[in-house]
């Protein structure tokens, strides 16, 4: 089947927002012919390669966590995603680049910049090639035990400020804030 280039224009705006059958049924055309069509005009009919953005996991092994780590970043700290159906149905969380490097320069302590590869992630801020220096520990989102819940409210009861428990239970002051408000909630009901 012959696409025309007002085809063509449809399919590059909504490649990604919808499955290749809706575009192939909009288009009046199968979905088979518009992965022919898909493969012959722009090299793939991989739809996930055609958005210009990355997946959560691919991030995830480029800068060398994992990828529940980056599912966190987005649901609890604010780094801006994309859900994307890619092919016919499967659903993907896709990340720009450069959404990636903003979030990324107001949550440094977040990230090890030492591990991930020059320019693996183009186009790489100015900043990066400095922080890539530094040798610091990053502690990403771990689960809290029972016992380290326990020691929490103790400590708090003893009057440790947020600070100095974090301190006694390697977290972070916000996860420790985060997590006795959480607790004295669950508590009061």
């Amino acid at each position: 089947m012959c696409y025309t280039e007002k085809d063509m224009r449809y399919i590059d705006e909504n490649i990604g927002k919808y499955s290749l059958e809706i575009i192939a049924n909009d288009l009046g055309k199968s979905p088979k012919s518009l992965e022919i069509a898909l493969i012959r005009k722009k090299g793939t009919s991989n739809t996930k390669q055609q958005n210009g953005m990355i997946t959560a996991g691919e991030l995830a092994k480029l800068i060398d966590i994992d990828r529940n780590t980056v599912v966190g970043w987005i649901e609890r700290h604010g780094l801006r995603c994309h859900r994307r159906k890619t092919r016919y149905k499967k659903l993907f969380t896709f990340i720009k680049i450069s959404d990636f490097w903003e979030w990324a320069y107001w949550n440094k302590e977040k990230i090890n910049f030492s591990s991930i590869e020059p320019h693996s992630l183009p186009p790489e801020p100015a900043w990066v090639k400095e922080e890539r220096k530094k040798n610091k520990k990053v502690s990403n989102y771990r689960a809290w035990t029972t016992l380290e819940e326990q020691k929490l409210l103790a400590l708090a009861k003893k009057g440790l400020s947020y600070q100095e428990i974090a301190l006694k239970l390697d977290r972070t002051y916000f996860s420790i804030e985060k997590k006795y408000k959480r607790l004295k909630s669950f508590y009061r009901t």
